[in-house]
C-alpha cells in the first residue's frame, strides 16, 4: 500500500452501491421465483387452453425488473466497474452465441436433443459464463 488511507476492502460508496443494487435485485428475483412457481402450479402449460401462452409469458415481467436492477446498478457504478461488467457481458454473449450455433447445428444433424431444452442450454451458457467472467475479470 502506498498510504495508510489505502484499504483493500470496499469503500463506503461501494457498500452503498451494493446495498442499492440488492434492494433492486432481490425483490425482482423473489418475484420471479414466485411467478415461476405459480405458473408451474396453476398455469396449465401442458394443456390446450389459449391462456397457457399468457401464463407462459408471465415470468417475463419480473425478469424485466431484473434487467432494470442490472441497468441501474451499472449506472451507479464507476467507470472501472462498468468496464469489468461490460467485458464479462461480452464474453457471455460470445459463449451464448457459440452454444446457440453448436446446439443448432447438432439439432440439424439429428442429435437427440429435446427442443424444449435448447433455449435453456443457451441461456445457461450465457449466464454461467457471465458469472464466471465477472468474478475473474477483476483479478487480472
Amino acid at each position: 500500500m502506498t498510504s495508510d488511507l489505502d484499504t483493500r476492502g470496499p469503500s463506503n460508496g461501494d457498500r452503498a452501491r451494493s446495498r442499492a443494487y440488492l434492494r433492486d435485485f432481490a425483490p425482482a428475483m423473489a418475484a420471479y421465483t414466485v411467478v415461476v412457481v405459480a405458473v408451474g402450479t396453476w398455469g396449465g402449460l401442458g394443456g390446450d387452453s389459449p391462456w397457457r401462452y399468457a401464463w407462459a409469458l408471465l415470468p417475463v415481467l419480473p425478469v424485466g425488473l431484473v434487467v432494470r436492477a442490472v441497468a441501474r446498478g451499472l449506472r451507479r457504478s464507476d467507470e472501472y466497474a462498468r468496464l469489468l461488467q461490460l467485458r464479462a457481458l461480452a464474453v457471455s454473449f460470445a459463449a451464448a452465441m457459440l452454444a446457440s450455433v453448436a446446439l443448432g447445428m447438432l439439432a440439424i444433424a439429428g442429435a437427440p436433443l429435446p427442443a424444449e431444452l435448447l433455449p435453456w442450454l443457451v441461456f445457461g451458457a450465457g449466464m454461467l459464463t457471465w458469472i464466471v467472467s465477472a468474478a475473474l475479470s477483476g483479478r487480472g
